[in-house]
């Protein structure tokens, strides 16, 4: 990095304050960007800590006329000393002096924290060292940006680091229309004020402190293409608010999900297991902070192919089979429900579902594997399943903050959800006939609903098949649930009557879901029973397993419904004898109604849907397309505005001297633009030399012609002819065809956005003699 020689930004010590602000306010403006991936003073710290160094080496360089490698070696040592306290501070002594480890892991992270970053639950806060990649790009960029201000002849291309700065908080961070517009309009505002006050200082190094009507005309020019810049902005944006789609495709939303569901069994497909005799009373988990009787979620499946319910699509597409890290908190304001801190301590349990309760908010681990179950937490918003991969076992503790949903006071009342689940085989007829019993199809929803419910929970008996109970078939395939509903008595637990319940409430409309947790029983809840509660701890026994369902009502939150019955005595098994169930009079026949959930493959049933789905599509495809082009407009606006404003500025450089008061104005002007096009060019063209001199440089019989017409017309004794003007202002045309014939298009490109004739050579002093 060599001195400066052309003209100085900020030569005076206010000229240089202000060119320094100028740039910090860009390069605070960049990170604006990054805030939604952290939402943590943690961040401004470490943003702050990155911009005021790079500042502060670049303006040092500059003064002492450092070369490349110290300026280097400088970054290195500011990104060694202060990386540690402010993007790592938990491994900072007294948050201040960088320890072994925290070095060791800033290192690391200078490799790997970009990866972590992507494929994490945001906000992260300052968990880890996962604050490094903008510490580091912006104590680069602040780096950069100053040091070409200060010490290139282009100080207008400062702006193109913090604008790289910027474009990579957008790739790494999330999608948040509201931060998008203000960094936006922020980072413009920036940009404008930063060339409208290079233009400024070019003009006054160039003509001195008796140009300030020039360098406010070159202020206006820059304004003026800005015009252009703000024009992309504003269109980008009406696209993305015309046009909203639900998800922008950034890094993250490409990057696969690192914890993958389908790799671990069904919390469903083990479940009798739990009640085996010789392990039935064994304790798994003892909690703190539940209400009286509520249960613990352990996972929620929403996928079912006829054999098991599962976590996630099979395809891998559903996102309820999307888990990503969890390491400071979500943002669950908008859901509505009791604030609730639990504290778990794992006894016999073991497995990699984390026990919790509905939407998480903040988890926190303690004891010996603190640090290990953190680093291998994930969770799925969609569903509330919390997985770790380790998995947990005996001795692990943790501290989870949770929102619990409230429950309706009925279940009559609900109306269905809109949420589109997996799809999932048709109900089977054994059970379809009871529904239509049960419930019929003239009846609301919600009232569908309860009656299926209730009926299930007055008709079925509760047997897990073990030694001293009625023989009671474990699964819950298609099979088993048409078993189910044809056995007299009906027999199961709470594997089979919650996927029966799950399938009903889809075939009524309600998107539905199957819950595996634990749930005390009424006995326990009073002081006895298997799950041993006190005033402040329960104690979860293996046994206390349960299964339940979800759905979704109206406005969007998921609701537990428990079709299990009672437990009490099996009556004798009677296959002769038919099932005569209570039901309400309807002296209507249930009529054929069609659900909102798509529980089949026949495409008869589809057929009605097709043009609509397919008209969907086009305009998903449509929005997704003028979404893409709006923010490629917006960003190609970016990057190309400071060679727009100087295409500008020279536009009205020429449109002035072609429009001058005078006609020796004109004809000095003609020859000030054929001199600015050969600088341009490359053309070794040298202020205050004759005009003589300047067209011998570029040589050619027309240029010294040209030279000698405007010589005669400026200083003859009678001054221009009539029409000199205009033939001076042909000749220049002609000239400049000339000297972009012979070369390529990237030449005359080059030559259009160089900033020669604006620095001070010929376009900035009269060329006539002296």
């Amino acid at each position: 990095m060599s001195a400066r020689t052309g003209p100085v930004v900020g030569g005076s010590p206010v000229g240089a304050t202000v060119a320094v602000l100028l740039l910090v306010v860009a390069l605070g403006a960049a990170m604006i960007p990054w805030w939604p991936v952290y939402e943590s003073w943690g961040f401004i710290v470490a943003a702050a800590v990155a911009i005021a160094a790079g500042t502060a080496i670049a303006l040092i360089g500059a003064r002492r006329s450092w070369p490349t490698w110290a300026v280097l070696v400088a970054i290195a040592v500011a990104f060694l000393v202060l990386g540690v306290p402010a993007a790592v501070p938990s491994q900072a002594v007294a948050g201040v002096l960088p320890t072994p480890q925290g070095i060791l892991e800033l290192i690391t992270a200078t490799a790997l924290s970009w990866k972590q970053l992507v494929t994490i639950s945001v906000p992260v806060g300052s968990y880890q060292a996962l604050l490094v990649p903008p510490f580091l790009l912006g104590l680069v960029a602040s780096t950069a940006a100053v040091t070409i201000a200060f010490r290139t002849r282009h100080p207008v291309l400062a702006v193109l680091p913090p604008a790289g700065l910027m474009a990579a908080g957008i790739l790494l961070g999330v999608v948040h229309g509201a931060f998008a517009l203000t960094g936006g309009l922020a980072f413009l505002v920036a940009v404008v004020a930063w060339m409208a006050f290079v233009a400024v200082a070019d003009r006054r190094a160039a003509v001195g402190r008796g140009g300030m009507e020039h360098a406010l005309a070159d202020a206006r020019r820059v304004l003026g293409a800005s015009v252009i810049l703000a024009v992309a902005l504003v269109g980008a944006t009406a696209t993305a608010t015309l046009a909203p789609v639900q998800a922008r495709t950034v890094i993250r939303s490409e990057v696969q999900p690192p914890f993958e569901p389908r790799d671990h069994e069904s919390p469903l497909a083990a479940f009798r297991a739990a009640f085996a005799p010789e392990t039935a009373d064994e304790a798994m988990l003892e909690v703190t902070g539940l209400s009286p009787g509520a249960g613990l979620r352990v996972a929620t499946m929403d996928t079912y192919d006829g054999v098991v319910y599962t976590v996630g699509g099979s395809d891998g597409t559903s996102l309820s089979g999307t888990f990503t890290r969890v390491p400071y908190r979500l943002d669950q304001s908008g859901t509505r429900g009791a604030q609730m801190r639990l504290g778990v301590h794992v006894l016999a349990y073991d497995d990699v579902w984390v026990p919790g309760v509905d939407r998480l908010e903040r988890i926190e681990f303690r004891g010996t594997r603190a640090e290990t179950l953190a680093d291998g937490f994930f969770y799925n918003d969609t569903t509330g399943t919390a997985a770790v991969t380790p998995g947990l076992e005996r001795g692990d503790r943790y501290t989870a903050w949770s929102v619990a949903v409230a429950e309706p006071a009925s279940v009559r009342a609900l109306r269905p959800g809109t949420s589109v689940l997996p799809a999932a085989p048709a109900l089977p007829t054994e059970l379809a006939s009871l529904l239509d019993e049960w419930a019929p199809a003239s009846d609301p929803e919600g009232e569908r609903l309860a009656a299926a419910i209730a009926a299930l929970r007055n008709v079925g008996y509760i047997s897990h098949g073990t030694d001293g109970e009625v023989p009671s078939r474990s699964g819950h395939a298609l099979d088993r649930l048409t078993q189910l509903a044809t056995d007299v008595p009906m027999l199961g637990d709470g594997e089979q009557y919650a996927v029966a319940a799950a399938m009903m409430a889809r075939e009524i409309g309600f998107p539905a879901r199957v819950v595996v947790g634990y749930r005390a029983t009424d006995a326990a809840a009073s002081g006895s029973g298997d799950a041993a509660a006190s005033e402040d701890v329960t104690v979860f026994r293996r046994s206390d397993l349960q299964a339940w369902i979800e759905v979704e009502r109206a406005n969007g939150t998921w609701i537990a419904v428990d079709p299990n019955p009672l437990p009490r005595p099996v009556p004798d098994r009677e296959p002769d004898q038919p099932m005569t169930v209570e039901r309400p009079q309807s002296a209507l026949p249930p009529p054929p109604e069609r659900t909102r959930i798509d529980v089949g493959d026949d495409a008869g049933d589809r057929a009605d849907e097709g043009p609509r789905d397919e008209s969907e599509q086009w305009i998903a495809v449509l929005r997704d397309v003028l979404t893409v082009t709006g923010l490629v407009v917006l960003a190609a606006a970016l990057l190309a505005s400071p060679f727009l404003a100087v295409i500008v500025a020279k536009l009205r450089r020429r449109r002035l001297r072609r429009r001058a008061k005078t006609e020796v104005e004109r004809i000095e002007g003609g020859w000030l633009e054929f001199a600015d096009t050969a600088a341009d060019y490359g053309y070794p063209i040298r202020a205050g030399t004759t005009r003589a001199e300047q067209a011998a440089t570029v040589g050619g019989l027309a240029p010294l012609v040209l030279a000698s017409v405007v010589d005669r017309a400026v200083f003859a004794p009678s001054g221009p002819a009539p029409g000199d003007d205009e033939r001076v202002w042909q000749s220049v045309d002609d000239l400049q065809q000339r000297l972009a014939a012979p070369r390529t298009r990237r030449e005359q490109w080059r030559a259009a956005v160089s900033l020669t004739s604006l620095g001070g050579y010929a376009g900035s002093r009269r060329g006539g003699r002296e």
